[in-house]
């Protein structure tokens, strides 16, 4: 490692941050980290301090300015690409509608999908910057992906009975425990498993509750095997989800 300059790690440093750089720079970072402390410390704090083993190295004064830039650019990029995702998704219902009557949205319809796609892209972009594990990015997809069908079909038709049916409202429960879960574990994926399964857990609670107490939406379509069926779909894409953050978790402990 003693080949590789020291300038070159610090110009690699704000795309390392940002989740821009290969995975041949990010070797080359890590590696010289291990051996550098101010480096190291950056990697975790994003802030350089003066330490006593690395007084005699020369840092630029600007590094951590010029890192807060390139990951903001990063960010407004990556917003970008996800409102022109969502505007090429809402592209497909408005030219089916000019060929047949079986789709009519009207310009709420628009409006809430558009909201509901660019907050679910948002949500990914954001939350999967926590990490640059493949695992992890593909647990996070999992699970935003979920709250968004969760949302739609519920706006849609409803999964208990019709959209109209009071008992839909339950799966609002089940998404607040995903983003209160979120919040307390601060995105660790420790945290993130033990939310995911306590989501899917509450998920399949939610048909428990409606026999309880909302017996005759079961004789609504999609009726018992229907509701249970649905339940048990976004039970286990929450599942899945647990699963690899799970696994992230284990491989942090064995490293």
């Amino acid at each position: 490692m003693e080949s590789v300059p020291r300038n070159i790690i610090l110009d690699l440093l704000p795309a390392y941050i940002a989740g821009e750089a290969s995975e041949e720079s990010r070797a080359l970072v890590e590696e010289f980290a291990q051996n550098d402390p101010q480096i190291a410390n950056f990697i975790r704090t994003g802030k350089l301090e003066t330490d006593p083993i690395s007084l005699n190295t020369v840092v630029p004064d600007d590094l951590e300015m010029k890192t807060i830039k390139h990951v903001r650019h990063s960010i407004r990029l990556q917003i970008w690409y996800v409102a022109f995702a969502t505007s090429a998704i809402l592209v497909a219902p408005l030219v089916i509608m000019q060929f047949t009557n079986e789709v009519n949205w009207g310009i709420l319809d628009f409006i809430v999908m558009g909201i509901l796609l660019f907050c679910t892209g948002l949500a990914y972009v954001l939350i999967s910057r926590i990490s640059e594990s493949i695992a992890y990015r593909t647990a996070v997809g999992v699970a935003v992906v979920a709250g968004l069908l969760l949302i739609w079909i519920n706006l849609a038709v409803g999964i208990i009975g019709s959209e109209d049916n009071s008992a839909n409202l339950l799966y609002i429960g089940v998404l607040a425990i995903g983003i209160i879960g979120a919040g307390i574990s601060h995105l660790q994926p420790l945290g993130m498993a033990r939310t995911m399964f306590t989501t899917a857990f509450v998920q399949m609670l939610v048909p428990v509750i409606v026999f309880i107490i909302w017996r005759t939406s079961l004789e609504e379509s999609p009726g018992i095997v229907g509701i249970l069926g649905l339940n048990a779909f976004f039970a286990a894409l929450f599942i899945l989800s647990a699963l690899l953050f799970r696994r992230v978790a284990r491989s942090k402990m064995i490293a």
